[in-house]
């Protein structure tokens, strides 16, 4: 079993996610890892997103493994004055993701329900890529309309031991649900262990 969402480089492989424009060549340099390119949301102020648009294409293109990610929406407090910046980022992600068939990896933290209009308004234009949902922790009626759209979903240690994790997580399939580890690699064992008692997997 690969790890599904990781900004470490780890012994299982998996996907490894950037999080800014300057960690690209990191990940791609990674043995044994499927690289992701993206900007995540934390990041998105300040980021004229015409520049990524042009140079996501470019890197899709020269490593044809690749997937997009990470990249999304916060609406937490502390991000959530670049509401704007985060979706017009997104949409360049998610265009990219489209154009290369590549997988786009997002985070959705206090903003699922925006990233579902989101997705929705794609589907219905026929533009929408294959979606996985990281650090998922949505009720279960949104899970239940992401699996609808055809999303996956990655869960870590964070998740899997909140108290509503079994409620949350009880609408996904197990063959929608992945494991993953984030920035902590050392999580890998109970990740497992966790989502085996759970669903199975």
């Amino acid at each position: 079993m690969k790890n599904y969402h990781t900004h470490v480089p780890v012994p299982q492989g998996g996907y490894l996610c950037s999080v800014t424009r300057e960690d690209w060549p990191r990940v791609a340099s990674a043995e044994g890892m499927t690289p992701c390119f993206g900007i995540h949301p934390w990041h998105a102020a300040g980021v004229d997103a015409a520049e990524p648009a042009f140079e996501l294409d470019e890197w899709l293109s020269r490593y044809p493994q690749a997937d997009v990610g990470e990249t999304g929406l916060d609406g937490c407090e502390a991000h959530r004055g670049s509401m704007e910046a985060q979706e017009l980022l997104l949409q360049v992600h998610l265009g990219a993701a489209f154009r290369h068939d590549r997988m786009a990896h997002l985070h959705g933290a206090h903003a699922w329900g925006r990233l579902q209009e989101i997705l929705r308004e794609r589907r219905r234009t026929g533009t929408m890529p294959r979606v996985l949902l990281h650090a998922w922790n949505g009720s279960p009626e949104l899970a239940r309309q992401f699996v609808q759209l055809g999303c996956v979903f990655s869960v870590g240690l964070r998740e899997l031991t909140h108290p509503k994790a079994a409620e949350r997580l009880a609408p996904i399939p197990a063959d929608k649900l992945f494991p993953e580890t984030d920035d902590h690699p050392e999580d890998w064992p109970k990740v497992l262990a966790l989502l085996a008692a759970m669903k199975g997997i």
